[in-house]
């Protein structure tokens, strides 16, 4: 089974500071009425979640994770991972593999020079000969088990 995504309308979602609440957003016991706007009563800026996480939109992707390779870290099954093409990977950055035929998350540890992809269960040193490419870094993490968002 694959999993379809769609693609609602393009919208943003209103940003309300927290001194700028007030009491009238919550509803009476017992009232028919809708739950009301936040921030109908003062002016609002509007955001969009993608550009406060996404650094080079034309090489940024997002993928759900599917392995829990670094549960122990907090990437977990389920969650998005935001992952930039562009950047440069660095010793323990979180980055996304092709790793002998699959696409993997790891952790990347160079040691003496040479790369190593750093899992929950094992520390793998990349040998010449294996099928070995860097496909990004990983920037940021949706997490739908704790409904977390780490930067």
């Amino acid at each position: 089974m694959t999993n379809a995504f769609v693609f609602e309308a393009f919208q943003t979602v209103p940003v309300v500071a927290l001194s700028d609440m007030t009491p009238y957003m919550q509803l009476s016991e017992g009232s028919a009425q809708s739950f009301p706007m936040p921030g109908e009563e003062f002016s609002f800026m509007r955001f969009d979640l993608s550009r406060a996480v996404i650094r080079n939109p034309a090489q940024t992707f997002f993928v759900m994770l599917t392995e829990g390779r670094l549960a122990a870290e907090g990437y977990t099954n389920g969650d998005i991972v935001i992952v930039d093409r562009q950047a440069t990977p660095r010793h323990n950055d979180v980055i996304i593999a092709f790793l002998e035929g699959e696409f993997t998350i790891r952790r990347l540890k160079i040691k003496d020079g040479h790369p190593h992809l750093q899992s929950d269960e094992e520390m793998l040193e990349v040998e010449p000969e294996m099928g070995f490419s860097v496909w990004g870094v990983v920037r940021d993490i949706i997490s739908r088990n704790s409904s977390v968002f780490i930067t």
